[in-house]
C-alpha cells in the first residue's frame, strides 16, 4: 500500500487530497483570480475590435460585477484576515457589483452624454486651474496648477469636439491597463501561492497596494541602477567624449536620412533610423522623470531640444544644395510622415515600453536596435527640414507633429515601465511622489495637446476610409454581371465619388448608381463615371490588323 494511502487523514481527508485542495486554495486567491478576469476582460475587448461598443461596455460591466462579487464573498468568508481587510474588501465588492451594473444597464447614448458633461467639467477645472496658478504667489504651486490647468483645457476641449472618439479611446486604453495590471496581479497571485512567499494580508489588499509591493520587490537596487544611469546620461568621466560620439552619430543619422527622404528610398531610411541616437536621451528623460532626478531630466530634455534643432537645420541646408531626385508630391518618405495619426501614438507608445524593457533587461538589450527601427525620430527632423526647404509648411508642421507624437509617447511609456520593472527607486516613489508627479506633469499635458491633433486625423480618415468602402461595395453591385467591365478605383471627396471604370461595352444606368450611393452614404452625392474603353488592336505576321484602328489613329 502506497505511503499516500497510509497517510494519517486531516479533517477526514488523505493528506494529498487535502494537500491539492490547499494548493488550489493558495492559488486562487483575490489577486490571482482579479488578474485573470482583468485579463480576459482586456483580451476580449483588444481581441474582437469588431465589436460595438454596447458589448464592450456589456463585458467591462461583466468583468466588473465578477470582481465585485468574489470581493465581497471573500470580504465575507475570508480567513487569516483582520476584520478592517474584511469591511475593505465588502466596500471595494459593493463598489464593483455597482460599476459593473452601471455599465450594463447604461445606454450608449447615456454613455455619450456623461462623456459629453464631463468634457465641460475638465473645461472648467482646467480654467479654474489657471487662474489659480496665475494668482498664486507660490512658485511651486504655481507650476502645478498651470499645468494642470492646460492638461485639463486640452482633454475638456477634446472629449466635447469628438466625445464618442475619446470613448473609444477610454475604452482601448482602459483594455491595454487592464491587461497589464492583470498581468501583474496574476503573476504576484501565483508567487504568493508558493511556500515562504506572501501570505494572505497581502493578496487580499487593494490593486494599489498590491501594485506597490511589487514595484518595491522589482527594485533593481542601487549598483544596478548606477551602471543604467552610466548608459543614459553623458556624465563624467569621459563626458565630452561621450557628448561628441553622439552629436557626430546624429548629424550623420539625419544626413543619411535627408538623402533618403530626397532620394524616396525606404531601405536607406531604415539605416538612418537604425544609427540614430535619439533614443537614449529620451529614454533618459523617463529614467529622471520617475526617479526625481531633476538635473538629469532638464539635462536630457536640453540634448532632445538641442538635437532637434540642429536635425532640423541640417536637413534645411542638405534640402537646399541637395538636387531634388523626386517630385514632392510624389514622394512616398514625405508623404507618409506629413499626416500622423492615433495609430503613430500607439506605435510609439509600445515602443517606448520596449525600449524602456530592454534597456533594463540585459537579456533583452540586443534587441533596442529593433525598437529604433519600430518608431521613426530622425527621419521626421528630415522631412520637417525638407518641407521648410521648400515653403511647405503645413507638411512640415505635420512632420514635426509626429516627431513630438513618437516623443511624448516613448517618454510616457518608457516612464511606466521604468516603475514597473524597479529602475525607478521605490523608496523615492513614496518619499518624493508628488515631486515626481508634479515632474511628470508636463509631460501629460503635451500628450493631450499633440493627442487632439491626433484623433481629429484619425477620425477623418476612419471615416473617409469608411465612406470609400461603402462607396466600391456600392459600385460594384452596380457593375453587377456586367462582362468585361470593373471599377478602377472609387473616392469620395467633399460629396463627390469618382468612379474609374475600365472595360469594354456599356455601362449601367448612371442614376441608379447615384441614388444607391446616397443612401450607403446617407446623404446626396454627386456621381463622376470615367470610363476608359479597353483597345486591343491586333496585327498578324502578314501585316493584317484587326480591332480598333479608329482608337490608334487609323492605320
Amino acid at each position: 500500500m502506497s505511503e499516500t494511502s497510509t497517510s494519517p487523514p486531516i479533517d477526514g481527508q488523505p493528506v494529498s487530497h487535502r494537500s491539492k485542495r490547499q494548493a488550489l486554495q493558495d492559488v486562487a486567491n483575490p489577486a490571482s483570480v482579479k488578474g485573470a478576469i482583468a485579463i480576459i476582460a482586456g483580451l476580449s475587448i483588444i481581441a474582437l475590435p469588431g465589436l460595438s461598443q454596447t458589448l464592450v461596455e456589456v463585458t467591462l460591466g461583466a468583468a466588473s460585477v465578477a470582481t465585485g462579487l468574489y470581493d465581497f464573498w471573500f470580504g465575507s468568508t475570508g480567513r487569516g484576515a483582520h476584520r478592517g481587510s474584511r469591511l475593505l474588501s465588502l466596500l471595494r465588492g459593493l463598489a464593483g457589483v455597482a460599476v459593473g451594473l452601471l455599465l450594463l444597464v447604461a445606454s450608449q447614448e447615456t454613455l455619450t452624454v456623461i462623456v459629453f458633461i464631463l468634457g465641460f467639467y475638465l473645461l472648467f477645472r482646467g480654467l479654474s486651474s489657471l487662474v489659480t496658478g496665475l494668482l498664486s504667489g507660490d512658485k511651486s504651486q504655481r507650476s502645478a496648477r498651470l499645468t494642470i490647468g492646460f492638461g485639463g483645457l486640452a482633454l475638456g476641449v477634446l472629449v466635447i469636439m469628438s466625445p464618442a472618439a475619446v470613448s473609444d479611446g477610454i475604452i482601448l486604453t482602459g483594455a491595454v491597463v487592464a491587461i497589464v495590471v492583470g498581468a501583474i496581479l496574476l503573476s504576484y497571485g501565483l508567487r504568493a501561492g508558493a511556500p515562504s512567499a506572501a501570505g494572505p494580508q497581502i493578496v487580499q489588499s487593494a490593486t494599489s497596494e498590491i501594485l506597490w509591493d511589487w514595484v518595491r520587490n522589482e527594485d533593481v537596487g542601487t549598483e544596478r541602477r548606477g551602471a543604467l544611469s552610466d548608459a543614459l546620461y553623458f556624465e563624467n568621466p569621459a563626458r565630452m567624449q561621450k557628448l561628441a560620439a553622439w552629436w557626430v552619430m546624429l548629424l550623420l543619422s539625419v544626413s543619411i536620412a535627408t538623402f533618403a527622404v530626397l532620394q524616396d528610398s525606404t531601405a536607406v531610411v531604415i539605416g538612418a533610423m537604425l544609427i540614430a541616437p535619439l533614443m537614449t536621451p529620451i529614454l533618459g528623460l523617463a529614467g529622471a522623470l520617475v526617479n526625481g532626478w531633476r538635473g538629469r531630466a532638464a539635462a536630457s530634455s536640453s540634448l532632445v531640444a538641442l538635437g532637434v534643432a540642429a536635425s532640423i537645420t541640417l536637413a534645411f541646408v542638405i534640402s537646399a544644395w541637395a538636387p531634388e531626385l523626386v517630385s514632392f508630391d510624389a514622394n512616398t518618405q514625405i508623404s507618409s510622415r506629413v499626416q500622423p495619426t492615433f495609430v503613430d501614438m500607439l506605435i510609439a507608445l509600445a515602443a517606448g515600453a520596449a525600449g524602456a524593457f530592454a534597456t533594463v533587461n540585459v537579456r533583452v538589450a540586443s534587441s533596442i536596435a529593433g525598437v529604433a527601427i519600430a518608431v521613426a525620430l530622425v527621419p521626421p527632423l528630415g522631412v520637417v527640414g525638407v518641407a521648410l526647404e521648400n515653403s511647405r509648411f503645413d507638411d512640415a508642421l505635420g512632420a514635426f507633429v509626429l516627431f513630438m507624437t513618437n516623443f511624448v509617447s516613448i517618454v510616457l511609456a518608457a516612464a511606466g515601465v521604468f516603475v514597473l520593472t524597479g529602475f525607478a527607486e521605490s523608496t523615492n516613489l513614496r518619499a518624493r511622489s508628488r515631486q515626481i508627479l508634479s515632474t511628470l506633469a508636463p509631460f501629460g499635458a503635451l500628450a493631450l495637446v499633440v493627442l487632439v491633433p491626433l484623433v481629429f486625423t484619425a477620425e477623418g480618415i476612419l471615416a473617409t476610409a469608411t465612406q470609400q468602402k461603402a462607396a466600391a461595395e456600392a459600385a460594384d453591385e452596380w457593375i453587377g454581371d456586367t462582362p468585361r467591365l470593373r471599377a478602377q478605383q472609387v473616392t469620395v471627396d467633399s460629396g463627390t465619388v469618382t468612379v474609374e471604370l475600365t472595360g469594354t461595352g456599356s455601362i449601367p444606368s448612371p442614376r441608379e448608381l447615384q441614388q444607391s450611393l446616397s443612401e450607403e452614404l446617407d446623404d446626396p452625392v454627386e456621381v463622376i463615371i470615367e470610363f476608359t474603353p479597353e483597345v486591343q488592336v491586333t496585327v498578324s505576321k502578314d501585316g493584317t490588323v484587326r480591332g480598333e484602328q479608329a482608337e490608334l489613329g487609323g492605320e
